[in-house]
């Protein structure tokens, strides 16, 4: 079954250290005026113009990201009470609002792929793996109506600023949507390269 583009985010697959009461998760801020979406399994990135420790929606380029967002909490001014959410929609908070982000660096993480090239040439002959080479995000399109991510991977090569690194190639159950590694848009695992917690020792600039 040829794969199609349907991007699902960074959904968490192994998680380092992550058991209990963690769950490789730590809270992070959102600020109230903060008018962009995060969706879950987004990758989130340090507000760089601010002092403050604020998150928001990663995107394409070179700054070393925090982790994947999995949801927040904030007190609604249009419901006058707390609640909990797995996205956050660009606005309706009283104050700032707690993320929640998988930052552990050991975790890995389900995501869809944009490469053009197959993995296999055939069913039985491997062509170029993309396992230990690094991948820029692709922002996608989040979807309001479940708070789902819209984030894939794409540009693979070996810059090392790339914040993810290709783990391995999800090939089972066959006849799912991204698992046929003979065609655009495979799954792949991937962890985390130039992220804040896990980078070469000069700084959020990646593994080499």
């Amino acid at each position: 079954m040829a794969n199609t583009l349907a991007p699902f985010g960074f959904r968490e697959y192994q998680g380092g250290s992550g058991g209990a009461p963690t769950f490789a998760q730590s809270e992070y801020k959102i600020a109230s005026t903060n008018g962009t979406a995060i969706f879950f399994g987004d990758a989130v990135s340090p507000v760089v113009s601010s002092a403050t420790g604020y998150i928001t929606q990663a995107t394409a380029g070179s700054t070393g990201i925090t982790g994947i967002f999995v949801g927040c909490t904030y007190i609604s001014v249009a419901q006058k009470r707390r609640v909990w959410s797995n996205y956050w929609p660009g606005s309706d908070a009283n104050g700032d609002v707690s993320a929640y982000v998988i930052d552990d660096p050991n975790a890995t993480f389900l995501v869809q792929s944009s490469w053009s090239s197959p993995l296999f040439t055939s069913l039985t002959t491997q062509g170029t793996s993309p396992v230990g080479q690094y991948c820029q995000l692709t922002v996608g399109t989040g979807t309001t109506a479940n708070g789902q991510s819209g984030m894939y991977v794409s540009s693979l090569g070996t810059t090392v600023t790339f914040p993810f690194i290709v783990r391995s190639v999800i090939t089972f159950p066959p006849g799912v949507n991204g698992n046929d590694p003979t065609t655009q848009y495979y799954n792949v695992v991937v962890g985390f390269n130039n992220a804040l917690l896990r980078t070469n020792g000069a700084g959020p600039t990646g593994i080499s």
